[in-house]
């Protein structure tokens, strides 16, 4: 069974944040958000690497000024999204949960099932945490969350 244990200390270096069902839920407006710009930023890096890669491979760019100044504006845009992707994912951090890499669309909130640590897993689009697997697990290792394993209703 877990715990309502959340560790409220002023966020000490290393400290683990065990979360609830219900409190990780609480939390998803705030995820959402963020989820959603690393969700987007992720699809903008995938097509700028892509851009790059057909560029680079084109015969007659090699030398043409214009080419290189395109592929040199879309590094500079890369770089740029590449570095607010990380700033998200370091928001997350700092409020004790977990991304999957490359990102999913998968958060997770560490908790406590049986004595024994586990994640709450939450995917964008859905409404509530629902979700949990094992550390080290993927979210297709996800099983749904029992009332009896989580306390009493499956949102405590």
């Amino acid at each position: 069974m877990v715990r309502a244990i959340r560790n409220n200390s002023d966020s000490a270096a290393g400290a683990r944040t065990e979360f609830t069902p219900l409190s990780a839920t609480k939390m998803l407006p705030l995820v959402r958000r963020i989820a959603d710009d690393m969700l987007r930023l992720t699809q903008s890096i995938s097509a700028q690497r892509e851009q790059i890669r057909e560029i680079d491979q084109l015969p007659q760019t090699i030398g043409r000024v214009d080419y290189q100044d395109e592929v040199s504006d879309i590094r500079g845009s890369l770089a740029l999204d590449e570095k607010r992707l990380d700033d998200c994912r370091r928001e997350l951090v700092s409020l004790g949960l977990e991304t999957h890499m490359p990102f999913d669309g998968a958060v997770d909130f560490p908790s406590i099932l049986n004595r024994r640590k586990v994640q709450l897993c939450w995917v964008l689009g859905e409404d509530r945490v629902e979700y949990w697997h094992e550390v080290g697990q993927t979210r297709d290792d996800r099983k749904k969350i029992a009332s009896q394993e989580f306390g009493i209703g499956s949102h405590n």
